[in-house]
């Protein structure tokens, strides 16, 4: 679900990314941190950096 509504270009609504989700994004981010990198990853990484923010911002 999560990687459907990345791919479509959406940003998934906070209250939306459970903590399970979060977690499977934190680790996704970290891969695609250490590695080279195209345009479309460099986008979902800019994407999945608001999301990661957000949810830290919301549960803390």
């Amino acid at each position: 679900m999560f990687e459907q509504e990345m791919n479509a270009g959406a940003i998934v609504e906070i209250d939306e990314l459970s903590e399970i989700e979060y977690h499977l994004t934190v680790v996704e981010f970290d891969i695609l941190w250490n590695r080279r990198t195209t345009q479309q990853e460099q986008s979902r990484m800019d994407d999945m950096i608001r999301l990661i923010n957000a949810f830290e911002e919301s549960h803390c």
